[in-house]
């Protein structure tokens, strides 16, 4: 046997062995020559596509691409010709019943061993439950977008909404002070001028906390701790006090901010306090100081304590004095917090009242 024989041979049996693999591949085989054309598929794709080998030969296998990505499949497939590169790209590819599945199809140059290109060589597979998926997943994305964009809208609704609230009480409550304030200018009787101011400056309290809501960056909660100095110098400015005769200290936790339900008794509860030192602590022009402090006691429990280095209750204010309005009241607002108050007398008075700290 010449050599040629034996090498004619060699090489058939090499095509055989390529052709058994190729069409046991679990992908779509294809080949095509220098031209562009193609010139080989495997059993695979013939399966596939339920078209014979003569059908598909040279151009025929763009037949099955779907009309919609027929262009954008050829101008890429021939770039890459051009170019000789490699390339991968997904269209839809006709099956044998009909039905379009989308392929996801990948070609490399192929080169002889001298080097001369020889054409291209690519695998396809049927990425369409894949890409359906990938479709789902988008919508499903979409589709939670939208939801958000129309929460926030609505949270932004409600903001605006609250914030207006916010706005009209307060303006509501000033209207009420200033009409209390008219109406003190002319009664003569100073135990009703004093009852009407009072009232004034528990109607300027929640008017001041309502504005504070109103400003605040988070309207479901108010920075109560830092805002404390502002309203303890409010009471402070009602009560008419000269400057320098009592001096004001405040210390408060930064971390500490009150809905409104706990804003709004703790604001009366301090300025019931404050009030009360002013007018009883410092009789006779008497100098000295009311400190205002708000305290994480634990994690769970806020303390509110409001003290003067005044003289203190004598006994018969200790025993008749917490029969008051203003004591009546704290006790109230208290009950409003679930708050423990308790009263010393060592130096002067100290008032705590500790609730439980809002998560």
């Amino acid at each position: 046997m010449s050599r040629d024989i034996r090498a004619i041979e060699s090489a058939s049996a090499v095509d055989a062995r390529f052709r058994t693999m190729a069409d046991h591949a679990p992908v779509l085989l294809w080949m095509a020559r220098t031209d562009g054309l193609c010139d080989f598929f495997n059993q695979g794709w013939l399966d596939f596509t339920g078209r014979t080998l003569e059908q598909e030969f040279g151009n025929g296998w763009a037949e099955g691409v779907h009309p919609e990505d027929f262009q954008a499949a050829m101008q890429t497939y021939l770039e890459a010709f051009v170019n000789r590169r490699r390339f991968s790209m997904e269209y839809r590819l006709r099956r044998h019943d009909g039905e379009y599945r989308w392929i996801y199809d990948q070609g490399a140059p192929r080169f002889e061993a001298d080097g001369t290109f020889a054409g291209f060589i690519g695998s396809c597979v049927d990425v369409t439950v894949q890409r359906h998926a990938q479709q789902a997943l988008e919508q499903l994305n979409d589709a939670l977008a939208g939801q958000v964009r129309e929460r926030t809208a609505i949270a932004h609704e409600r903001e605006v909404l609250l914030r207006e609230v916010h706005h009209r009480i307060k303006n509501d409550l000033q209207l009420i002070s200033s009409m209390l304030s008219m109406q003190a200018r002319q009664l003569l009787d100073p135990a009703s001028v004093a009852a009407l101011e009072e009232c004034q400056s528990r109607v300027q309290t929640v008017a001041w906390i309502h504005e504070h809501m109103y400003r605040s960056d988070n309207l479901a909660r108010m920075p109560f701790s830092a805002n404390m100095r502002s309203l303890a110098a409010g009471v402070f400015r009602v009560a008419g006090m000269a400057p320098g005769s009592i001096a004001l200290e405040v210390d408060a936790d930064e971390d500490i901010a009150l809905g409104v339900e706990s804003a709004i008794p703790c604001g009366l509860i301090v300025n019931e306090l404050v009030t009360n030192a002013l007018k009883h602590a410092f009789p006779g022009g008497r100098r000295g100081t009311v400190r205002v402090s708000v305290h994480r006691q634990s994690p769970e429990k806020v303390a509110l304590v409001v003290a003067d280095d005044g003289v203190g209750f004598s006994p018969e204010h200790a025993e008749n004095g917490h029969k008051s309005l203003g004591w009546r009241l704290v006790h109230a607002f208290a009950e409003q917090l679930h708050a423990d108050v308790s009263i010393t007398h060592d130096t002067g008075t100290r008032v705590a009242v500790v609730f439980d700290a809002e998560s």
